[in-house]
């Protein structure tokens, strides 16, 4: 296992691979944030009751999660931060 940079390819890899998300440690201060993939149920994720929201979704948390398909769609290859885990 090595850290790769964090690009459209590598999304679209891990995609690929069942992974749907991207989870991060390091604080959103960070702007080199480094990723470990992870197999979310994103529709679990979408349906979770306000109160399990609010506990996930602190501000003290603030650490970056980044949904692979919305990346891939939405973010430029340029605006891509960081490296992950493969």
């Amino acid at each position: 296992m090595r850290f790769v940079q964090l690009t459209h390819e590598v999304l679209r890899e891990l995609k690929a691979q069942g992974y749907t998300a991207l989870h991060s440690p390091s604080l959103l201060v960070n702007d080199n944030p480094t990723w470990v993939p992870v197999k979310v149920d994103l529709g679990e994720l979408f349906d979770l009751d306000n109160e399990m929201l609010e506990r996930i979704s602190r501000p003290a948390h603030k650490q970056h999660f980044l949904v692979i398909g919305d990346a891939l769609q939405n973010i430029r290859e340029e605006d891509l931060i960081g490296s992950v885990w493969v």
